[in-house]
């Protein structure tokens, strides 16, 4: 007689019913049949491999190889719960980067007469004004592609969309901004508003920056026109109004802040004009 015994994963229950840890699904099988993930467990290894699988790393290598793809993927798949984490990543890298480089901006021109404090002040509030920016754009392109979209999205899945791509497309911006500017002290695609030389522009670094600006709205359009499932023109075009719509929206409430910061702390004797 041949004793025969059967090990139950961890997360099965008797009956063998195992409660996915990717999506939270309940099911029976090797696989759960919401997302495709592994029931069966593989103990410690399995943990870490899984892990590792979706670290920040391996999700920006997998986006790097197809980046339209990936991205779309990535935003559709039920089984990735990690795009918040993946934002966070990102910001942290272009902060990393950044900083440096606003910090290295800010020292006082020539024949500026404006006081260092209050330069320094500016410019923070411009970098708080990218990301208000980046906030107001999500907002009005939602509504946008919502209403002009037969495609039913829910906010939340955008958001899923926008985490993934912003994750993906800082850590980018500021590599790059880093070479150009701090390292070959050229014109970066932080700093193409800026240009007001005759000479700048005719650097090479302004039209590759120029060139590049282009391919990170070509990149964002593309992603919406196969998230939203609509014709490029349209995806184009309402990209560009949420863009342009956004930046007015945000240009002027950043003004007034700033403005009234301004006032404040000059008050409070905290910057000199």
């Amino acid at each position: 007689m041949i004793l025969q015994t059967r090990a139950t994963s961890a997360g099965a229950d008797a009956h063998g019913v195992s409660l996915c840890a990717e999506c939270g699904t309940q099911g029976t099988g090797n696989f759960c049949a919401s997302c495709g993930a592994d029931l069966r467990g593989g103990g410690m290894l399995s943990a870490f491999t899984g892990a590792t699988s979706k670290s920040f790393p391996a999700i920006y290598l997998r986006i790097l190889r197809s980046p339209i793809k990936a991205t779309v993927a990535l935003a559709n798949d039920p089984s990735y719960r990690q795009y918040l984490s993946f934002l966070l990543s990102g910001i942290a890298v272009f902060s990393l980067i950044m900083i440096p480089i606003l910090l290295g901006s800010v020292v006082p021109a020539g024949g500026s007469q404006l006081s260092e404090s209050l330069q320094t002040y500016l410019k923070v509030m411009s970098q708080v004004g990218v990301y208000v920016g980046s906030a107001i754009t999500f907002a009005v392109a939602y509504l946008l592609f919502r209403y002009f979209s037969k495609e039913p999205r829910s906010l939340r899945a955008y958001f899923k969309l926008y985490c993934v791509a912003f994750g993906f497309v800082m850590p980018l911006y500021a590599a790059y901004d880093f070479l150009s500017r701090s390292v070959l002290g050229g014109i970066g695609m932080s700093s193409l508003e800026q240009v007001d030389q005759t000479e700048q522009l005719l650097q090479p670094l302004t039209w590759l920056s120029t060139a590049l600006a282009l391919l990170l709205w070509t990149y964002f359009i593309v992603i919406h026109r196969h998230f939203w499932r609509m014709s490029l023109w349209r995806a184009g075009a309402l990209y560009v109004v949420a863009a342009l719509l956004s930046y007015q929206i945000s240009f002027w409430l950043m003004f007034g802040v700033s403005a009234l910061g301004r006032d404040v702390l000059v008050g409070a004797g905290v910057v000199t004009v």
